[in-house]
């Protein structure tokens, strides 16, 4: 009876001590699972705090007078009265000479014909 009794407390023993180590073994597997899954969402969540921040000012940039000016000129070729248009040439050459402005007489016989031909 009395090794019947110790067989039977030895392997309690051996169950509860089984049973405890794998129990300990899950947990300690668990937290460690944890850690890495709060570590990707910390990282994430970096990652989104500086995708909000650069849409934040984005945000302020749209909104600005610069921009709404900046598109207005862009997609509608509006102004403002203190724009300044710039003719640009198309290939041609740009004589950049001053003009003289010089008073040709013109003879009355010229004047003449061109006043009855014309």
């Amino acid at each position: 009876m009395k090794k019947i009794k110790l067989i039977l407390k030895v392997g309690l023993v051996v169950v509860l001590s089984t049973s405890i180590f794998f129990n300990v073994k899950n947990q300690f597997l668990t937290l460690k699972e944890a850690k890495i899954k709060n570590q990707e969402l910390q990282d994430k969540i970096e990652k989104l705090k500086i995708d909000k921040q650069k849409l934040v000012k984005q945000i302020e940039y749209a909104t600005s007078s610069a921009f709404i000016s900046q598109q207005t000129h862009d997609k509608l070729a509006l102004g403002t009265e203190n724009d300044v248009w710039l003719i640009l040439s198309t290939g041609k050459e740009i004589d950049l000479r001053p003009e003289i402005n010089e008073n040709k007489e013109i003879p009355k016989y010229k004047q003449w014909w061109n006043l009855f031909t014309r």
